[in-house]
């Protein structure tokens, strides 16, 4: 049999025999079933057709069950003919079913697919080797192999299928004809005159072809995502108040103006509705936080349905912020088509007060309950509060180490609930390869391990090295984030570091103690103290004056008082929010050590959404280090700057003062710059990419900071999210090259999870 397009219709026969029971059998109610027998079945087991019947052994026989019980047999999907018949005895009835099972699957197999493998393929259908065939399915998996291809941009695609019967079953062979890959050309939306064509598109998923669609699925037409986006279409129409919009199925023909598709969605948009009168019912009165001045949706407003609901929201989480974690809104809606307006009652079911019986923690194999708990802003005993269920769901989510944080309220009795905190736990270690490569340090490799839950008990451990010709760094930090699980910190840190530069080589060894505190959810104070030993050697003859003068060995002994100020949604990856550094150093006096000096500095972040899930960034960091007691600044603890961590398009350090060979020695004020815009490209892979622009500059002692003297940096790059941990490839532009200054290029860095 040959199916072209679809299947044609199998005949199915349901032979159904009620025979009328033998005279004199004397029954004077219906007789009971005495036995359930099925004759037929080869693959198929007997419980599971005994089990599909409307009678069992024992249960009076009723006629008028037949067909009933022959179509859930049927529903099976196992057998081709479903027969009952009935014997009657004088003990009772026999039940005997007679079926004919569907033929098994042998094999299925492609031919002429070269964009999608078999194994692919395969995914889609819902036919499986050595399974049951039924021809009445066979359109469908035809249907679901075309979609497969839609999806990848191979709109003409067609696919026969070819059925072989053979005595043990049967073999499905489909034929596939790609034909070319086929991209949208242009989308035009029609009807529209409230709302432009863009501010339509940019609601939808299906878009036109771009520069990065060979990377990502943009034009690439999908009637999934098609249906999905008239539905957006429709709401965000309704968003606006039209609230009797009707968007009509697509036309896709081929663009009359050259290659690929073109997509026309016709819009009806109606009457816009505005809010006419707005009711409050319920429980509102009596309560001393009554916000209803200020909700943003009012009389004469046009109707959004967004805008409402966050007015709910916002009034809902007043009431639950008091304790009535079960305070719910109603809205009743009646619309007036004559006058245009959506009346509105609003409903306040308020329920009692509710205080925490019990917090409960599951899904952590790994961290310690105390690590996730002291994160929970709601203890037993506590009274509901909407807004520190949300904070509980951050705070708990911002550790770091878990894919996956639900935290619930769930009510038990009367005037109490439990919270449930639900973890799916990710990897908290981290080991982070990079290379890069600059006329100071040459090839340089770095190896960065890290584990931010310790023994499961939140502790923080990381290890650096970095190696290559000119330099060699090893470095060894631990942190307690919470000492005794209270609102201290304690980190300790130890370093060896050694860089040759053109003419001279640093040695430098050290440690640190740092003890911070956490007054309040979002801000926090440090207290931190360092040594370190440097020694300054091999210095070239033609080293400039400051090297010289430098030479040998000295000290830094200092003390560092640092706020920091941190509400972003997710430290690892934000969307919203700030974070605020400020951080004073003195160093030398009474403190010892050979360098005496006072360094300030300023850094700032601020994250939002642009629009849709495009992120913009911004980030400030400024500096001021001085010499004082007549010292002067040692080079390592001058200001540098140039790299994939600073500013992007000029070479790693060589951005501020140097000297006559072009030797980097760094500056006492330092200024920099960072705006960023980061978009998915593609979701389900987490790629992203990344447009900059970055300003910045380092002044010597003595200079005169002025702005005109700013150098600047832009450019593009891309960041995956990889099973192997983050990878960043950046290309930075220097925007105003003096002579001789080189070209970073690309830049890259990775990291694997583990």
């Amino acid at each position: 049999m040959r199916v072209i397009g679809s299947a044609g219709p199998l005949s199915i026969f349901a032979v159904i025999l009620v025979l009328a029971g033998s005279p004199g059998t004397g029954w004077s109610a219906p007789p009971p079933v005495i036995a359930v027998e099925v004759e037929g079945n080869v693959r198929v087991d007997r419980a599971s057709i005994v089990n599909a019947l409307a009678w069992r052994v024992g249960d009076p026989w009723e006629p008028n069950l037949v067909t009933e019980s022959v179509k859930a047999v049927y529903a099976l999907k196992t057998f081709s003919r479903v027969g009952i018949e009935e014997e009657m005895t004088d003990a009772g009835v026999v039940v005997r079913v007679l079926v004919k099972e569907l033929p098994m699957i042998l094999g299925i197999s492609f031919a002429g697919n070269k964009a999608l493998d078999q194994a692919a393929l395969k995914r889609v259908l819902a036919f499986k080797t050595f399974g049951f065939f039924d021809p009445v399915d066979l359109r469908k998996e035809i249907d679901a192999v075309v979609r497969a291809y839609r999806a990848e941009g191979y709109y003409d695609a067609t696919v026969t299928a070819e059925i072989a019967e053979e005595k043990r079953g049967v073999r499905i062979s489909f034929t596939v004809k790609e034909a070319d890959k086929k991209f949208i050309s242009e989308v035009d939306i029609l009807g529209n005159r409230s709302l432009d064509d863009r501010d339509v598109k940019k609601a939808m998923e299906v878009s036109e072809v771009g520069p990065l669609s060979w990377i990502s699925s943009s034009g690439v037409f999908n009637q999934d995502l098609i249906d999905d986006d008239l539905m957006r279409i429709k709401l965000l129409y309704m968003e606006h108040g039209y609230l009797d919009v009707t968007v009509d199925q697509p036309v896709v023909t081929p663009h009359p103006e050259g290659k690929g598709l073109y997509v026309a969605i016709r819009v009806q948009e109606g009457t816009q509705y505005r809010i006419g009168d707005v009711r409050f019912s319920g429980d509102w009165d009596g309560i001393p936080e009554f916000r209803r001045d200020e909700m943003k949706a009012g009389t004469g407003d046009v109707f959004k349905r967004g805008v409402l609901m966050g007015d709910i929201r916002m009034l809902e989480n007043s009431y639950r912020d008091q304790g009535f974690a079960w305070a719910r809104i109603d809205p009743g809606t009646l619309r007036d088509p004559e006058r245009a307006v959506m009346n509105l009652d609003l409903r306040l079911t308020r329920g009692p007060l509710v205080r925490i019986r019990r917090v409960q923690i599951s899904g952590n194999a790994k961290t310690r309950d105390y690590v996730i708990r002291r994160e929970v802003r709601l203890l037993e005993g506590d009274l509901f509060s909407q807004k520190k269920l949300d904070d509980s769901r951050r705070f708990v989510r911002a550790l770091g180490f878990f894919d996956k944080v639900t935290i619930d309220v769930q009510k038990t009795e009367e005037g109490l609930a439990d919270i449930k905190v639900v973890v799916e736990e990710g990897s908290s270690g981290t080991l982070t390869a990079g290379l890069a490569y600059s006329s100071i340090d040459g090839l340089v490799g770095t190896l960065q391990l890290a584990q931010s839950n310790l023994l499961g008990r939140g502790h923080r451990l990381k290890l650096d090295t970095e190696f290559g010709g000119e330099k060699s760094s090893y470095s060894v930090s631990f942190t307690e984030p919470r000492v005794f699980s209270g609102n201290f910190s304690l980190t300790v840190d130890a370093f060896d570091r050694r860089r040759e530069y053109s003419t001279y080589d640093e040695d430098s060894q050290g440690g640190g103690l740092r003890v911070g505190y956490r007054y309040s959810d979002f801000s926090s104070i440090s207290l931190s103290y360092r040594y370190t030993d440097f020694n300054i050697f091999d210095v070239d003859i033609d080293a400039s004056n400051l090297i010289k003068e430098q030479e040998g060995r000295s000290a830094t002994s200092s003390l560092t008082f640092a706020y920091r100020y941190d509400t972003r949604d997710f430290p690892l990856d934000p969307r919203m929010g700030w974070v605020l550094n400020l951080s004073a150093e003195v160093a030398g006096g009474i403190l010892g050590g050979t360098n005496d000096f006072i360094r300030n500095i300023i850094e700032a972040s601020y994250f939002r959404p642009l629009f849709g899930d495009l992120i913009g960034s911004a980030h400030l960091e400024m500096g001021a280090v001085n010499a004082y007691d007549g010292d002067s600044l040692p080079v390592s603890e001058r200001f540098f700057m140039g790299g994939l961590y600073s500013l992007r398009g000029f070479e790693y350090r060589k951005v501020g003062p140097l000297d006559e060979d072009g030797e980097a020695v760094g500056g006492n004020r330092s200024f920099l710059l960072n705006f960023e815009s980061v978009y998915p490209l593609i979701k389900d892979a987490n790629i992203r990419g990344v447009l900059f622009f970055d300003a910045g500059n380092v002044w010597a002692d003595g200079e005169e900071v002025d702005v005109g003297d700013l150098r600047y940096g832009a450019g593009f790059g891309f960041r995956w999210y990889s099973p192997m941990g983050l990878l960043r490839l950046e290309w930075g532009f220097n925007l105003d090259p003096e002579p001789g200054e080189e070209k970073p290029g690309w830049e890259f860095s990775i990291g694997s999870l583990f």
